[in-house]
């Protein structure tokens, strides 16, 4: 069955159900919501995932830990929730995230639920999902800027990027 999302209008009004392919066409004209995971562990470090070689946008790219469509119906924080399981296999709770903004991505339609989730799980203890996740490791801070703003990183936009170092700074320990 194809998944199902809830489209709103770019301020964040309720319009009704489109399928996957409609909100991810040239140009919908309504906006459909993502869930983002950023994790920082208490040794302040930052995970990252290497996204699977046959993801069909930006295969083999480090990326954010986890990441995903929120599904019609579903609270984001359900979503976030939900993704962080299917992507990394770590079973979290609601009040292990922080909500840290909306992110309005116009060019793909996109109202993006921004999270941070602090959690301490060593490499080994993940469960990665094998068709979107390649690889997954713990970097510094200073190592992830460096990752982060190089073409081995998915390509985000300048307000964005600013907006992840300024969360992971205020973040630190």
């Amino acid at each position: 069955m194809e998944e199902m999302l809830d489209i709103y209008t770019r301020d964040g009004k309720w319009l009704g159900v489109k399928d996957y392919d409609f909100c991810h066409s040239d140009n919908p004209e309504v906006y459909h919501k993502p869930a983002w995971i950023w994790i920082i562990n208490s040794k302040n470090q930052i995970l990252i995932q290497k996204r699977a070689t046959y993801k069909r946008h930006n295969p083999n790219k480090w990326d954010m830990p986890s990441a995903g469509h929120i599904d019609a119906g579903e609270r984001p924080i359900d979503g976030a929730i939900r993704e962080t399981f299917e992507e990394i296999g770590i079973k979290t709770q609601e009040q292990d995230y922080k909500f840290i903004c909306e992110y309005i991505w116009d060019e793909v339609f996109e109202i993006a639920q921004v999270y941070l989730l602090h959690l301490d799980v060593e490499k080994e203890n993940f469960k990665l999902q094998e068709s979107e996740v390649a690889d997954i490791k713990w970097v510094s801070f200073d190592d992830f800027k460096k990752i982060f703003y190089s073409d081995e990183f998915v390509d985000f936009k300048d307000d964005y990027r600013k907006i992840v170092i300024d969360m992971f700074e205020k973040n630190l320990k």
